[in-house]
């Protein structure tokens, strides 16, 4: 049996697709921030090395021929080390703000990780609707002993009517069954009355977690002053199996 460590389960959690819907649109607006705050600063590095190159290129060219190859490589150096500290000087500026903008899309992405743990299938999603409310005890109690008939019957008015109490009340009561004694599989039937719901909020988790993800690798990106090509493969790939799954050509996380 799989050992589950409560205590990493967070609490006062919303289990549901308003929440979902939230999270995703608070990581995309701290991402797209985040991403301006980083290509700003890129810039500014980038501006700060462009025109320490440019006094490079005039220093040497103001050297005497003979000169020229020593002043070359001190302008060389010169440059490099003057825009090396614009950048640690950004770095070190910006620390505090970088990481409180992390820190909100990593709770933002903590938060959409547990929710999809909950809501791992349609099936899942559709066993927690109306949990404790006496309308489906009442259904659960009454389709107890029924046949397979009497279940598929009540299957096909629960998708027909869009009945979503009585369909949770259904796969519970199939779920319970031993699988050779279940007339149909309650995924198949979750898939029917939830599938389009499941897949579109799973988009939007693992969205909001891919926002936190893509901050971390621009934010190293920054710091290091390099791109890491692997990584950022990886993000791309995921985001385009979100867009599909979402059924999105492409759009902000």
């Amino acid at each position: 049996m799989a050992t589950i460590d409560f205590n990493t389960v967070p609490s006062g959690v919303t289990l549901n697709e308003e929440r979902a819907q939230y999270l995703s649109d608070r990581a995309a607006e701290t991402a797209t921030a985040f991403s301006r705050k980083v290509e700003k600063l890129q810039n500014t590095v980038m501006d700060a090395r462009n025109n320490y190159t440019r006094e490079a290129e005039e220093f040497i060219t103001s050297a005497s021929p003979e000169d020229r190859a020593t002043a070359r490589a001190f302008a060389k150096k010169n440059a490099a080390n003057k825009a090396a500290n614009i950048h640690r000087q950004l770095i070190a500026s910006s620390e505090a703000e970088r990481a409180a903008m992390l820190k909100g899309l990593q709770a933002y992405a903590a938060e959409a990780a547990a929710i999809q743990a909950v809501y791992t299938s349609p099936a899942t999603m559709l066993g927690r609707v109306a949990l404790g409310e006496a309308r489906r005890t009442h259904l659960m109690q009454q389709l107890e002993g029924a046949g397979p008939v009497e279940l598929e019957t009540a299957a096909r008015t629960a998708i027909m009517t869009g009945d979503m109490v009585l369909g949770a009340a259904i796969a519970t009561v199939i779920d319970r069954r031993p699988k050779d004694r279940r007339p149909f599989a309650v995924q198949a039937l979750a898939e029917r009355m939830l599938g389009e719901v499941w897949k579109r909020m799973t988009a939007k988790l693992e969205g909001v977690q891919l926002a936190y993800k893509s901050a971390v690798a621009a934010d190293r990106e920054f710091v290091r002053g390099k791109a890491d090509g692997i990584t950022n493969l990886s993000l791309a790939l995921s985001r385009q199996a979100i867009d599909e799954a979402a059924g999105d050509d492409g759009g902000e996380a």
